[in-house]
Parts: structure tokens; sequence; C-alpha cells
């Protein structure tokens, strides 16, 4: 993700808008550290954005992944391979009381 993407400018604006103010209106901070303030503002919704989109990303590959798997095994008509294949309709062992300790 870019760092002048839509997302990263208008998180930043939203995030630094407190330095904006005390610059621009009320006259608290001088103009210098509230350009600053952006600045880091700007670095911290970059990467937060960035490690959101690389995490959708992921999921997004992984379920196409899994779609397509699922679809060319039905079109083999055989079941999907997967770590842990397991039939949805099995029932659970269930333990006898005297088994417990």
């Amino acid at each position: 993700m870019s760092p002048l993407s839509w997302p990263v400018l208008i998180g930043t604006l939203l995030i630094g808008s407190p330095a904006l103010y005390a610059a621009q209106v009320s006259g608290t901070l001088s103009p210098d550290v509230a350009v600053v303030r952006l600045l880091i503002c700007l670095g911290v919704v970059w990467v937060g954005c960035s490690l959101v989109a690389s995490l959708v990303e992921g999921a997004v590959a992984a379920n196409r992944r899994a779609t397509a798997e699922a679809e060319a095994a039905a079109a083999r008509n055989t079941e999907p391979t997967a770590e842990f294949s397991a039939d949805p309709t099995a029932e659970f062992p269930v333990m006898s009381p005297e088994g417990a300790v």
C-alpha cells in the first residue's frame, strides 16, 4: 500500500487533526511541530494500513485456493484434500464415566 493512497491520507488527517487544529486555529502549537506530528501519524497509519492489507490479501488468497480445490474435488467426485479432513456426519466418541480419571 502506498503512503500516498487515499485510506492512508484520510487516516493521517483524522489522527493528526488535533495537531493541525492546535497549530492553525488555536495557535497553541507551532506549525513545524504540527507538521512533524502529522508526518509521524502518516508513518503509523501507513504501517497499520499495510499490515491490515497484507492480512486481508492472505485471507482472500487462502479462500480462493480452498474454493478452487473444492471445485476441482467436486468435479472429480472425490474428497477435497486437507490436512484434517473429517466426515462431518461422523459421531464423536463418548467416554463412559468409568473411564474417566
